[in-house]
């Protein structure tokens, strides 16, 4: 996997802080949360801890979870309060159950296998109190796999160091509809620019590919909605 979530946790930490809006993420999670009246909640795939506040602020139970240590120890030293706990969404072992479950930053799209989805799936359902809710992002695969040729650019500045990502993307068709990543990225700081490249493969899925994974698994999908590149999910376990 990835070098951005462990040798790069500080790169992406800092990175990240401008490329999503996290104010906005958190609003419209806490519209569906507050609908149907979920307090205790489980971010699965949480990173570096960004949202955590938000849900702190907000008065809800928070839990965040991330495979990796790396980013469970910036997240503990950016947000305290929080509770934080390293592990797998594949085999989540938490004691208690939730109101709901969140996976963001689409996070779910590194579940490249069905077997992965599947034991993800499973995990999630059986962590879930009786009709919770699981809210998560994915890309969309009619939107991701219209153009491959043109590399994606992205700049970001943190406390006066700059950032900057030239992904290029290829297709790898091996486990559904996903792609390979070649990432180089530029750190300039104190007038020193340092040079990183980092590869992966992501997954993206269909509405009808989401349906079935969740229909196999017992959740009921409430709402599907598109938003440019992905697509976020609403279901609720049966």
């Amino acid at each position: 996997m990835t070098k951005l979530y462990s040798q790069l946790a500080r790169v992406y930490h800092e990175m990240y802080q401008s490329v999503f809006n996290y104010k906005k993420e958190f609003q419209l999670y806490n519209k569906l949360l507050k609908k149907y009246k979920c307090k205790k909640i489980l971010e699965l795939g949480c990173g570096s801890g960004n949202l955590a506040s938000f849900f702190l602020k907000a008065g809800y139970n928070y839990t965040g979870l991330d495979l990796f240590k790396e980013m469970i120890k910036i997240a503990k030293k950016a947000e305290p309060k929080a509770k934080f706990v390293q592990g797998d969404m594949r085999n989540i072992s938490l004691k208690g159950r939730f109101d709901a479950i969140l996976i963001t930053g689409r996070s779910f799209t590194y579940l490249t296998t069905n077997d992965d989805i599947m034991n993800a799936l499973e995990s999630i359902h059986k962590t879930l109190k009786k009709n919770g809710t699981l809210i998560f992002d994915n890309f969309n695969a009619e939107a991701i796999f219209k153009d491959f040729k043109k590399p994606i650019v992205q700049y970001a500045s943190f406390k006066g160091t700059r950032y900057k990502r030239i992904t290029k993307k290829k297709i790898n068709l091996k486990t559904g509809w996903a792609w390979d990543l070649d990432e180089t990225y530029y750190i300039n700081k104190n007038g020193k620019t340092k040079i990183i490249k980092d590869t992966d493969t992501l997954r993206a899925f269909t509405l009808d590919e989401l349906k079935l994974f969740l229909k196999l698994n017992n959740f009921e999908v409430l709402r599907n909605s598109k938003q440019d590149f992905a697509i976020l999910t609403f279901a609720k376990k049966k």
